[in-house]
């Protein structure tokens, strides 16, 4: 077993504030999936900006507030993931601290049956 410090730092690109993300490593020969922790506290807001590749932003821990393409908002909570695609603008807000996996992928997602598109 190894054990490493996991680099953190906060975060305020694309006006960013009360983000805090560790960074965690990128994982090799697997189409670039990287995973990373944020700390969002509450009022706090990761801005608007344009997704790299493929995102899933899955609350592990309180609720908040996302939108993609200059829509609406809309609630998220603990149990359940954004997904955005590549190119795709959007914008994450925390209405109470909120603890967020980002796993960022150039492959494809498998949504199997299990898992159920929530709409408005």
């Amino acid at each position: 077993m190894r054990i490493f410090a996991v680099p953190t730092r906060q975060i305020t690109v694309h006006a960013s504030h009360g983000v805090v993300m560790d960074f965690l490593p990128r994982m090799a020969r697997t189409d670039g999936i990287r995973v990373n922790i944020a700390r969002i506290e509450a009022g706090g807001t990761i801005g608007e900006h344009r997704a790299p590749v493929r995102q899933i932003f899955a609350i592990v821990d309180g609720r908040g507030e996302v939108a993609a393409g200059g829509g609406s908002r809309r609630q998220i909570e603990a149990g359940q993931a954004a997904v955005w695609e590549p190119g795709e603008m959007h914008q994450s807000w925390a209405t109470v601290d909120m603890l967020v996996a980002i796993v960022e992928t150039q492959g494809e997602i498998e949504l199997g049956e299990q898992f159920v598109e929530i709409h408005d």
